[in-house]
């Protein structure tokens, strides 16, 4: 081979049991590695022999010949080495016994074109390697040889290896993975009784590919072939199975046995080879088949089983299988009718099974989640888009409406909430809008405010309109996700006017405080709480009065409808009132009208007196507006002008500014605007307070200085402590013989006279009122600052909103205290823990140290609550 040596090498001999030995000259040769392109050409030549259908196939007789003369000699100046034959070497050893004198056949030496080789040193791993005189190709793996057998094998199996590129040995090169429903094919032929071993398995040593043509592609064969040469072929595959038993027992074991299949014989877990299909095999396991059992035992099976990396394993020939497979009369299985059912029930899953079909699982699974997450929340973007930097859009029940942006916030102004009250529609309750007439087309550019209703102002200008059922939002975000909480902002000054007052959202601190602030328009003075019999008698079911609070109920449902769409929490909603604003939420706080529209309220200097006298005597009282406004009945009150309306209300209905209570005064003749209608209060707030469950949280507060008005500041250019002690006197206090002590509590200064007031009025009459609500905490405003220095009644709805300007450090730690303090109970529901159910006083810091020695004092002499304001 390639380079010989100068000894000619001797013919194998055959020894006692007829095993061919190989001499130890032959596999210490080294062969040159083949060149590519020799090897193309080679395997091309092959292909073409193959092909060729005239060519015949060369008798047993002359491949032994053949041989022989490849051993011992040369072929057209090549040196031939003779490497047994599935078939000869089975027929060689039935005519060796029978005819040991017959001399080797002859084989054509143009069919055995080989170039010279040389085997690198230690090349082969186990001994006994013979090189068929056959076309040979590298395999891409350590450049070993692969035969070309011509016998009767499938063309197609040919063109499979020629074509097969090299693989990369790697971190998958052993993986197995078998079909366990693999049918199994018929056999049909003793001869066809082989098995194919897989072609994914690579081994180190040298390799031979066997190639097979089909059954009905078989080249004839030559008229020296007998019988006994055909059953030697028989026992030679049968041989083969033997060897390969050995790495396909190792590396896929096997599970079950299969009835299904016709033949009745053991299924490997990759399946059933095809018929007529012969694997690769090393040369080393094609000798060492030729042996006896014995010989097997002994020196090859170890070293077969080492090259393919598994342990000593028992032969199991074909034979036997096909005994243990029948039944105990000899008979063979019955297949059954359902062959992929009876593989799945036997099957028994392993660890390593398990674990595969966990690892698909879990990547489905995943798999699942991304595409959900990925294409379900596409429906609806969760951050409404803005338009040229400046406008945003979003939609209503009535229609979409436009916002604006405002100082990194976005405002949306002027969105009706009800149907408007006008003409028969006056002195009725509010009416949400639900009929498609009262809404709009296309997009509504809510961008500016709305004109507020009917109202006095302090200085006595009057303006308003009686279409103002309108509200603003201002929001930080218009999105779906995490929606933020909700303020509801009620404002007056009075039942007559001055509203919203200062109690005007902030855009800046929606921002800045991540909340969303609504400000709702409510009917006030005469159009929204004049009761009148006239007016009872015209409604079902009959009533009047508190359409102001029938306004607020309808935006709180509007609310409950809508604030989804920019960004609210709908079951986070805080009504926060001022004032007049703070005595209709704590009235609406007792109403069973307001259930689950919010869920806390916040009362900032609110009235403590509520209504206590039922509808008729209401409705008695005012019966003098109908002569001032000269009417009769309904029809003509609703026709009237809203000028004309207003110009009769008479002036002891309108606002009045605190002071210390006179000897004249008589609490019980003040106007009292909230009424027991019967429908939106149905019994005294103060009833509802003593059984109240803890459904709504209050927070009740003021400031220490309330009571201050430029109308009081003014009443004297200066007030001297003589000014400050006679105005005592010349009060109620005086005529009690309270001065002395008063002015020890408080100071004969202006502040001082201002914090009485503030106490008797406001207040302490709160203070009272939180000791009945369960649900309560009480605070009180004593950080002063502005003009005059004092904590007017505007000071913590100021800080709350970001209107206050603090000058001072200590300022500055108060609007920071308050600001946390509010935000925190809107947020989530609750006053700090360290400050929860005591008296607050909130000066540079919320602390719980309110003295409430005054308040205990004017209860006890009975001026609070009997003076409370009334507004």
């Amino acid at each position: 081979m390639g380079e010989t040596d100068d000894k000619d090498t001797a013919p194998p001999t055959a020894t006692e049991k007829g095993t061919v030995e190989t001499p130890a000259a032959i596999t210490e040769v080294q062969e040159p590695e083949p060149d590519a392109k020799e090897t193309e050409k080679l395997l091309a030549n092959s292909e073409e022999k193959t092909d060729d259908k005239e060519t015949e196939k060369p008798t047993v007789e002359e491949k032994k010949k053949s041989s022989s003369e490849n051993v011992n000699g040369t072929t057209n100046g090549e040196e031939i080495i003779n490497i047994p034959d599935e078939t000869s070497t089975e027929t060689a050893k039935a005519d060796d016994e029978k005819k040991p004198t017959d001399k080797p056949n002859k084989v054509q030496a143009e069919e055995r074109e080989v170039k010279p080789k040389k085997v690198p040193a230690g090349a082969f791993k186990l001994p006994g390697f013979f090189n068929k005189s056959k076309a040979k190709e590298a395999d891409g793996a350590d450049n070993e040889l692969l035969e070309k057998q011509d016998t009767e094998k499938e063309p197609k199996a040919v063109e499979a290896a020629a074509e097969e590129k090299p693989k990369r040995a790697g971190f998958f090169a052993n993986l197995r993975l078998r079909n366990p429903f693999a049918k199994k094919q018929p056999d049909t032929a003793a001869a066809d009784d082989t098995k194919t071993k897989p072609e994914e398995e690579e081994n180190d040593e040298v390799t031979a590919e066997a190639t097979d043509k089909k059954p009905d592609e078989e080249t004839p064969a030559t008229e020296a072939t007998t019988k006994e040469e055909e059953a030697g072929v028989a026992c030679t595959q049968k041989g083969l199975l033997d060897a390969l038993k050995v790495p396909l027992a190792s590396i896929i074991p096997k599970r079950f046995k299969s009835g299904g299949g016709e033949g009745g014989e053991d299924d490997l877990e990759l399946g059933k080879r095809p018929k007529n299909r012969a694997g690769l095999a090393s040369m080393e396991t094609l000798d060492d088949s030729l042996k006896d059992t014995e010989t097997k035992d002994t020196v090859d099976k170890p070293a077969a089983a080492a090259a393919n990396g598994t342990d000593s394993e028992a032969l199991v020939k074909p034979d036997e299988k096909k005994d243990a497979e029948k039944g105990e009369d000899g008979e063979e299985p019955t297949p059954s009718k359902y062959p992929c059912w009876e593989r799945f029930r036997t099957y028994k899953c392993s660890v390593d099974d398990i674990a595969i079909i966990a690892g698909i699982v879990i990547f489905l699974l995943l798999l699942a989640l991304i595409i959900a997450f990925t294409f379900i929340g596409r429906g609806e973007p969760a951050t409404a888009p803005v338009r040229d930097g400046k406008y945003i859009e979003t939609v209503t029940s009535c229609g979409k409406v436009e916002g604006i942006l405002e100082d990194g916030a976005f405002a949306f102004r002027g969105i009706p909430y009800a149907v408007p009250p006008v003409g028969p529609l006056r002195w009725k309750a509010a009416q949400p809008i639900e009929n498609i007439n009262y809404c709009w087309n296309d997009t509504l550019k809510a961008h500016n405010s709305t004109p507020v209703c009917w109202q006095f102002y302090a200085d006595g200008k009057v303006d308003g309109s009686e279409d103002c059922l309108t509200l603003d939002v201002i929001t930080p975000h218009v999105r779906y996700d995490n929606p933020l909480p909700v303020v509801v902002l009620i404002g007056a000054e009075s039942f007559t006017g001055d509203s919203p007052g200062k109690l005007r959202p902030s855009t800046r601190y929606a921002r800045a405080r991540d909340v969303i602030f609504v400000r709702p328009n409510f009917r006030l003075n005469v159009f929204g709480f004049l009761a009148l019999d006239q007016l009872t008698k015209s409604v079902h079911p009959p009533t009047s009065g508190n359409y102001g609070l029938s306004d607020i109920i309808a935006a709180l449902k509007w609310i409950q409808l809508n604030i989804a769409h920019f960004g609210g929490d709908p079951k986070s909603v805080t009504l926060f009132g001022h004032r007049a604003g703070g005595s209709i939420v704590a009235a609406l706080a007792s109403s069973n009208k307001t259930s689950k529209l919010f869920a806390r309220s916040w009362i900032s200097s609110a009235s403590s007196i509520f209504p206590g006298n039922p509808l008729a005597d209401s409705e008695a009282e005012n019966s003098a507006y109908l002569g001032r406004i000269k009417c009769e009945d309904a029809e003509c009150l609703r026709e009237k002008e809203d000028e004309d309306v207003l110009d009769a209300v008479p002036d002891t209905w309108r606002r009045i500014f605190p002071d210390l209570p006179t000897s004249e005064e008589n609490a019980t003749a003040s106007h009292e605007w909230l009424v027991l209608d019967g429908h939106i209060l149905q019994q005294h707030p103060a009833d509802v307070w003593n059984t109240e469950t803890g459904k709504i949280k209050y927070v009740v507060g003021s400031t220490i200085h309330e009571s201050h008005s430029s109308k009081l500041y003014l009443k004297h250019t200066e007030w001297t402590p003589e000014l400050v002690t006679k105005h005592i006197n010349e009060s109620k206090i005086g005529e009690l013989g309270l001065t002395e002590e008063a002015i020890k509590r408080y100071n004969a200064t202006y502040k001082g006279l201002v914090a009485m007031i503030s106490d008797i009025r406001t207040v302490c009459p709160l203070y009272t009122l939180s000791q009945k609500l369960l649900t309560s905490q009480f605070y009180v405003v004593s950080q002063t600052g502005g003009e005059f220095n004092i904590a007017d009644v505007d000071s913590d709805i100021q800080a709350i909103l970001g209107r206050y300007e603090p000058k001072t450090p200590e300022q500055r730690r108060y609007v920071s205290a308050i600001q946390q303090l509010f935000y925190h109970y809107v947020s989530h529901g609750e006053i700090k823990s360290e400050l929860r159910r005591k008296l607050l006083d909130i000066g540079q810091d919320a602390l719980p140290t309110y003295n409430s020695d005054n308040c205990d004092f004017w209860i006890k002499n009975d001026v609070v609550p009997r003076y409370a304001r009334l507004d």
